[in-house]
């Protein structure tokens, strides 16, 4: 059993307690806000191991003494209590602005669509049930946490040990220490709280490989900043005091000691020329590892994570943000090693020098810190909104690129100029914030800076007028001033460095760390070649939360066979083809492969014994050639040649400029649909899987091309296991069996001859499209003769 967790507010336990319910046994509670009627009202739904309670009242705050000045309160009307035995299966209808919570009593029936049946009466006298009952009406945006109160119902019926299981819970979704709420939950990152000093300390990790050059690096800044801290003793109190003096018999010193400051110079430059050459040898390489560990991270995760991400912020992740953490490196750290280094040694002298006049610069020091750590805060916050917007023009750039034939067909030129130019200028104000702030407020501080350099130069020549310090020191201590607000200045500008290079490497390492949505099985069945038995037990799957695609639906597919999937769109079917090649995982059920959960068996076999012909093609930058031979790179150029024939690509091919080397993908050569369609089919057949999934794979062809490529794939059929799914049924006619599927259920299966005598869905689907296609000729035969 896992830890109990309790998911009723502080503020709903008295008035639970008071309704005569136990807060403590309840497992989950939503918040919903409407009455069955359709009334305003302030509803918690909770389910304990046998009872649904439904409490409505009102929410309100009231205010209080001391440091929580408002509180919430509820004032409870009446409650509702459902044994769970009862109520049978729970459903949740979702309408345009408000959702629905039924008990169906027994019923297995899919109560979104018993509700848009006009005929219930003739369902009720077929049914021994009783009708529905409605339990709960929500607006809209509560349908997910009434759905998870649904499947937390359902794993307390079917005797769960966790009934949490696969639920996302309310606490989950918010950063425990300061409440916001996670920008992805599955990652359960907090921008706001996460510990920044591990962060740097990660990213100064990946200097471990290059530990060598690294020493020499940081042997140079310590000699170069113990040479730059004992030049101004030679250069001021050594030529003052001892060579400079009234009387001095050291005239001959003079030369010496000018030509020992232009040798401090030198190896004082010579110095940093060289830790700046070693740590340009090093930095680029650091870099190129961090962009492999991001593109290597990204490459393993799961398709979902593109889908809920735009172009322009992955490709901001790979290019932006490591660039970012390359130039803190280059012109950040080394010089903060060396300015800290600086700043230490200084202060110690000036100690040494004269502890009063150190303690008056010491006491200004604080207080610039203080306006750096300040400005650390705003700078990030802005820099990061920086980003936002640079990845949303990306994006906009990579869509007017990708979409600019829709865009001109619109003639939509002029308004996606002026989207872009809203962003830009979102963009552009920001970075005008940030830098408006930078050119005001650092002046100011080196202003505040100064004064206290005016400090100690008035104090300082007071005390060498009372001779108590010599001319000489006093020079030697400004000088060393100089030196010590050095740093600090730099620091005000590595303050927005740093803060550019942290709100990336966040980023950075949350691709690195992402655990993808479909992982490699931790215990793999021992199997090495599927044979492609398919068995579809029960699956459910949603994209989004609280709205199913396939609800409970089952499918068999014996080896070798040919099954189409026919059905309206947005049924199911292109979803139960991403299941079966496992780019998604089922929220609920099993696919097995002859007798395998996929989820158990390993990725690559799994991908490389399933090929995919999709309706949505992609080439890849590169040949022909390369684009057909992606899924075996060595495959010879005879089998490319024997593949393209197969997908009735060949003759094309040899009419472009240069033929299997012709280029395409992007910049590359402009195909039409129906020839990227082909290469798509080459790129499967030569990959030569045990099983074939269709999806729409002959849907942008011609008549004659796609009955050259039926004929095609039906060589490339026999003995594989093939799914194929379309919208034209006459492409089917010749499947071994046939399924259905609506509503993400299958309805109908059986041959094509048994499902038209049954006269059911396929016979009504297939009946539409041979009369749409009878009007069409009818059209053509019309036109033809008015010719």
């Amino acid at each position: 059993m896992t830890k109990k967790k309790n998911f009723v507010p502080s503020y709903m336990i008295p008035a639970f307690e008071k309704a005569g319910v136990d807060p403590s046994a309840i497992v989950y509670a939503a918040h919903t806000d409407m009455e069955p009627d359709g009334g305003l009202s302030d509803a918690y739904a909770g389910v304990s191991k046998d009872t649904l309670y439904i409490l409505y009242g009102t929410e309100g705050i009231v205010r209080t003494e001391g440091a929580r000045r408002i509180v919430a309160t509820y004032a409870p009307k009446r409650l509702e209590t459902y044994p769970l035995a009862e109520l049978g299966a729970l459903e949740c209808e979702k309408l345009l602005t408000t959702g629905r919570l039924w008990a169906t009593h027994g019923k297995i029936k899919d109560k979104s669509e018993e509700i848009k049946e006009k005929n219930q009466k003739a369902e009720a006298e077929a049914s021994d049930n009783p009708d529905p009952e409605l339990l709960l009406r929500f607006s809209i945006g509560f349908l997910p946490y009434v759905e998870r109160l649904v499947k937390a119902a359902r794993n307390l019926i079917d005797g769960n040990d966790d009934p949490l299981r696969e639920i996302v819970t309310d606490d989950e979704l918010f950063c425990p220490k300061c409440g916001m709420r996670y920008p992805e939950p599955e990652r359960k990152i907090c921008p706001k709280c996460m510990d920044r000093m591990s962060l740097s300390w990660r990213l100064l990790g990946f200097f471990k490989h290059f530990r060598g050059r690294m020493a020499i690096v940081m042997s140079v800044i310590l000699l170069s900043t113990a040479v730059s801290i004992f030049a101004p003793l030679i250069s001021s109190q050594m030529l003052f005091d001892d060579v400079l003096t009234v009387g001095g018999k050291y005239y001959a010193m003079v030369g010496a000691i000018v030509m020992v400051i232009f040798g401090v110079r030198f190896l004082n430059t010579a110095l940093n020329i060289l830790y700046s050459y070693v740590l340009a040898r090093v930095v680029p390489w650091i870099v190129y590892e961090l962009k492999m560990k991001i593109f290597e991270a990204m490459q393993r995760l799961s398709v979902g994570f593109y889908t809920s991400k735009r172009t322009g912020q992955v490709m901001n992740r790979v290019v932006r943000d490591a660039n970012n953490i390359y130039w803190f490196f280059v012109d950040g750290l080394p010089f903060v090693i060396v300015n800290g280094l600086t700043f230490l040694g200084v202060m110690i002298v000036m100690f040494i020098l004269n502890w009063k006049l150190a303690i008056i610069t010491v006491s200004i020091v604080p207080v610039c810190v203080i306006m750096f750590r300040l400005l650390f805060g705003f700078f990030r916050r802005f820099n990061h909104k920086y980003w936002v917007y640079g990845s949303q023009l990306n994006s906009m750039v990579s869509d007017s690129v990708n979409g600019q034939r829709v865009i001109k067909a619109f003639a939509q030129e002029d308004e996606e100029s002026d989207r872009f130019s809203g962003l830009g200028n979102k963009e552009a104000g920001t970075n005008k914030l940030l830098l408006n702030t930078g050119f005001t407020v650092f002046p100011l501080i080196y202003l505040f800076m100064f004064l206290g350099q005016v400090i100690v130069t008035a104090v300082g020549g007071m005390m060498v007028l009372h001779g108590q310090m010599t001319l000489g020191t006093l020079l030697t201590f400004i000088a060393y001033l100089g030196m010590l607000y050095g740093p600090l200045e730099f620091m005000s500008s590595v303050s927005n460095w740093w803060a550019r290079c942290v709100d990336s490497a966040q980023r950075v390492f949350e691709i690195i760390d992402a655990k993808p949505d479909v992982a490699e099985p931790e215990d793999p069945a021992p199997v090495t070649e599927l044979k492609g038995n398919i068995a579809v037990k029960s699956v459910w799957f949603e994209y989004d939360a609280a709205t199913p695609i396939l609800k409970g639906l089952d499918l068999n597919v014996e080896a070798g066979k040919l099954l189409g999937i026919v059905g309206k769109t947005g049924a199911g079917k292109s979803t139960l083809a991403n299941l079966i090649a496992r780019l998604y995982d089922v929220n609920e059920g099993a696919i097995e492969i002859d007798g395998v959960d996929v989820r158990r068996i390993p990725l690559k076999l799994l991908r490389r014994s399933i090929g995919i012909v999709s309706q949505e093609i992609y080439l890849f930058i590169g040949t022909i050639a390369d684009n057909i031979r992606y899924a075996r790179p060595d495959a010879p150029l005879e089998d490319v040649i024997r593949a393209a024939k197969a997908a009735s690509a060949h003759e094309f091919i040899m009419n472009l400029p240069d033929g299997y080397e012709t280029r395409v993908g992007a910049g590359g050569q402009d195909l039409s649909g129906g020839e990227r369609q082909r290469l798509s089919i080459a790129r499967t057949i030569i990959q030569n899987p045990k099983i074939l999934i269709l999806d729409e794979a002959t849907a942008a062809m011609d008549t004659e091309t796609e009955a050259a490529i039926q004929a095609s794939l039906a060589k490339l059929q026999r003995g594989r296991t093939t799914i194929a799914i379309a919208h034209r049924l006459s492409t089917l006619r010749d499947a071994d069996s046939l399924a259905v599927i609506d509503n993400g259920k299958v309805v109908e299966s059986g041959g094509h001859a048994e499902l038209m005598a049954k006269k059911g869905e396929y016979h009504k689907l297939y009946t539409i499209q041979m009369e749409g296609l009878k009007i069409i000729n009818m059209d053509v035969n019309i036109d033809e003769v008015a010719s």
